[in-house]
């Protein structure tokens, strides 16, 4: 390249640079019609009346409901007994309510609701102080003039900043100036103390980082009328989405678990898709996109069956995705998979006719934006067929996450599905649970995942890794030498690789560096192979000690029902459908039900879960110990 063109070259990224904030600004100076307001028959026409009459039905309950304000004894309880959820169920219902009202008076716009909807709004300036959770503050009550950002804070700055912009125009027929009063405290609460402010999210790449950049985008985009903070925010915007997009594993893999794909993959895509509808679109490389779109995909690999998923980290096994950005998010990609699963979530809960089912179940209160996006697209949702995913072979390379099952057209009569994890024990919303794995036969729960319980003060705390749904000791990995897997991201998986042919799939890894010095362990690799072939799930552990182990060294397995001893080496699992085959002189069994508390671990496994320990008789220095999960051919129904 010659000096000349060298210089012409760094002059037009100079002049690029210097650019770029006035063309963002300018692009951002009026907001975009995204959606047409309530008062456009758009919304008459595009959705059918049987929707939205569901949606008026809705709304009808919540006309005459109190906007009382919430105790601030409710508030101080997180610091006090560290009870968080007495207050969020309060909180939640009052956001649920004006999201109901809303959408009630979109879909009828006769102004039955309006009444209602103004007092919500006065509610919100007026009698909450701050629109956040106890457990994101630091003080046992609110300040008006400490408007901490946090996820709640944000999508309550959300709620209202759509229901000022599909509404405004009428709430200000009835009272003048309260729309953009509500806008003025959007701001003074929500967008300029995010703007303004040091943040500590901006900086991490975990769901807070997109759960709230999704909602700013559209506080900013809805109620911004600044230009030069308008191109300030969106700048900030692209740095925060270039930040999360940067340390999210290319394949797609949400550290979190599948609960928080909705508020970390899909807030991303949101955030994504409504620049584009601002004219001040991320710029994307095919290879960005491509990890872009696998961030969606992870959903639909995690599938088991009737959603049932993969629950690694904190996750339930059973989930309701949102449909109202599912079907968005495969749409924008025009990936089948996604937008058939949405169209089947849709299906089962009969969304077509009663649509406030699943909107009602739409994060800890409805959401405004998605909702409305999705009736955006009726016309295609409800001409993609309705598909439940299944996963036969797939290996999340970056994240360590091999899920395998036996096809559907197999010629085996049962069906087998089996997720593992590598991984690090300081992911996000970490368990530790380097090498655990997951068993399904016939697609019931045999070896499970705990997941997620109801969170607590402990949970985020200190404390974190004595709850035992967070404890190794709860996950189906080693105990060795008396010694539990350690937090850290230096506590991790080695020589991690998989395997997949048409007859079998096998992930094998080295677990010796999950555990702490104590455990004097030098190598602990683990194969896991699901044997389509045969039928069975093999696991084999082979591991060399630094000397024969003084303390107990054994092999954990969460079982969903009671686990049934049938003579040496032999252990009957999911009532007698499941046999487990281990040499009796190599290992011994005992089993013990697990205490499950209050929360949702016990609902969710209905208080039925046992811990099956396979203790290695003789922790000699050097062994191997196989063991199977097999049809019990004595039992088969």
């Amino acid at each position: 390249m010659n000096g000349n063109l060298k210089k012409r070259s760094l002059l037009s990224w100079l002049s690029l640079w210097l650019w770029l904030p006035f063309a963002l600004a300018a692009s951002a100076a009026a907001a975009p019609r995204l959606f047409p307001t309530a008062a456009d028959h758009y919304w008459r026409r595009q959705v059918p009346s049987a929707m939205r009459r569901d949606y008026t039905r809705l709304a009808e309950r919540y006309l005459s409901a109190d906007w009382m304000a919430i105790p601030d004894s409710l508030f101080a309880e997180f610091r006090k007994n560290g009870n968080r959820t007495r207050f969020e169920e309060v909180s939640f219902g009052k956001r649920r309510q004006l999201a109901c009202l809303v959408m009630g008076e979109i879909m009828q716009h006769k102004g039955r609701f309006l009444p209602a909807i103004r007092r919500g709004l006065h509610y919100f300036m007026e009698r909450e102080t701050w629109w956040g959770l106890p457990a994101h503050y630091p003080l046992s009550r609110p300040e008006r003039n400490r408007q901490v950002v946090d996820l709640f804070n944000a999508e309550t700055a959300s709620m209202l900043a759509w229901t000022v912009y599909m509404l405004g125009e009428d709430i200000d027929r009835e009272e003048p100036g309260l729309a953009r009063q509500m806008k003025d405290e959007i701001a003074r609460r929500f967008l300029r103390p995010t703007l303004y402010e040091r943040q500590g999210w901006k900086r991490n790449a975990n769901n807070w980082n997109t759960w709230i950049t999704s909602n700013w985008l559209e506080c900013v985009m809805l109620c911004e009328t600044d230009s030069t903070r308008r191109g300030e925010a969106i700048k900030g915007i692209h740095a925060n989405l270039r930040l999360f997009l940067s340390h999210y594993p290319d394949d797609g893999g949400c550290e979190e678990g599948v609960d928080y794909w909705d508020r970390a993959g899909a807030s991303f895509f949101e955030s994504l898709y409504f620049l584009d509808a601002m004219s001040a679109p991320l710029p994307l490389t095919e290879a960005e996109r491509e990890k872009v779109h696998a961030m969606g995909r992870f959903l639909t690999t995690m599938h088991v069956h009737d959603l049932t998923f993969v629950n690694f980290s904190d996750a339930k096994s059973k989930c309701l995705p949102n449909i109202n950005i599912l079907f968005p998010y495969g749409s924008y990609f025009n990936d089948e998979t996604m937008m058939s699963f949405a169209a089947y979530i849709g299906r089962t809960h009969d969304y077509l006719s009663h649509p406030s089912a699943l909107f009602l179940r739409t994060g800890n209160f409805p959401t405004l934006s998605r909702e409305l996006l999705l009736l955006s697209m009726l016309p295609r949702f409800k001409s993609i067929p309705a598909v439940q995913p299944q996963t036969v072979d797939a290996y999340l390379s970056n994240s360590q996450i091999m899920v395998a099952a036996t096809p559907p057209q197999h010629p085996s009569a049962h069906h087998w599905l089996v997720a593992a994890k590598g991984g690090n024990n300081g992911e996000s919303h970490n368990h530790n649970d380097v090498g655990n794995f997951i068993v399904y036969y016939d697609q019931r729960p045999v070896i499970i995942d705990l997941g997620r319980d109801t969170y607590t003060s402990q949970t985020f705390s200190n404390r974190r890794y004595e709850l035992t749904n967070n404890r190794s000791l709860y996950h189906n990995v080693p105990l060795i030498n008396g010694e539990e897997q350690t937090a850290g991201r230096n506590f991790r998986a080695q020589t991690v690789t998989h395997q997949a042919t048409d007859t079998m799939s096998a992930m094998t890894f080295d677990l010796a560096k999950a555990y702490p010095a104590e455990a004097k362990v030098e190598r602990w690799t683990r194969r896991i192979v699901l044997n389509r072939k045969a039928g069975q799930v093999e696991l084999t552990e082979n591991f060399s000690l630094q000397q024969p182990a003084t303390k107990p060294t054994a092999l954990t397995l969460m079982c969903f029902g009671e686990p049934q001893m049938k003579g040496e080496g032999r252990v009957l699992l999911d009532e007698g459908m499941v046999a487990l085959r281990f040499d009796a002189r190599q290992l011994s069994a005992t089993i013990r039900k697990v205490n499950l508390g209050q929360g949702i671990l016990r609902t969710q496994w209905k208080d039925n879960v046992y811990r099956l320990e396979l203790r290695v008789t003789d922790p000699r220095e050097v062994q191997t110990v196989d063991y199977r999960l097999e049809t019990n051919k004595n039992n088969i129904k």
